[in-house]
């Protein structure tokens, strides 16, 4: 296929939803963050994404959109979420994040059960999940988002320079 060719079999649905989508780990097992706790695995074993607020830097008035996968595994809390690009605010966080002037994530939650251990760590064995955040500076520094993906309804891009080829493409589209 020619480059700047689309085929019959390339459909477009609609042009107007361009959200983003993020992936990362919101929080990383057995390390010990800033504030010397530490998340066992597990911790986040009865958490549903239904439950779990995507904001913006922990601030419960600036929802960005919504958690559409949580999931342990033997590195942390993996996350996938897609942010409403509809809005100034998702749209400032989707630019800042493909800037990588933020790529920090942050996880808010009440603690269920904790012991100490003989560092003086307390291990945070269960929790109950409240949000997820993108952040500045996570607590957690290995919490990070380690992918973003531009969605466009039924078509998603993890390739910043085959999206813009794609969004020149809708543009010229657009006009007819």
């Amino acid at each position: 296929m020619k480059r700047g060719w689309i085929s019959q079999e390339f459909i477009i649905k609609s042009s107007k939803n361009r959200n983003n989508i993020i992936a990362g780990y919101a929080s990383v097992f057995d390390v010990a963050d800033s504030q010397n706790d530490i998340v066992a695995k597990g911790a986040f074993k009865n958490t549903s994404h239904r439950d779990v607020r995507l904001l913006w830097q922990h601030d419960i008035t600036k929802p960005i959109r919504v958690i559409t996968s949580l999931e342990e595994d033997e590195y942390g809390l993996k996350m996938e979420a897609e942010i409403n690009n509809s809005t100034s605010l998702g749209a400032e966080v989707s630019s800042l994040i493909k800037q990588k002037a933020v790529s920090g994530l942050s996880v808010g939650f009440s603690i269920k059960s904790s012991n100490y251990n003989k560092l003086g760590n307390r291990i945070i064995e269960e929790v109950e999940l409240m949000e997820i955040s993108v952040v500045t500076f996570p607590v957690n520094s290995m919490a990070e988002i380690n992918n973003i993906k531009y969605h466009s309804n039924d078509m998603i891009v993890s390739d910043t320079s085959l999206w813009l080829e794609v969004k020149s493409l809708l543009k010229q589209i657009e006009k007819y």
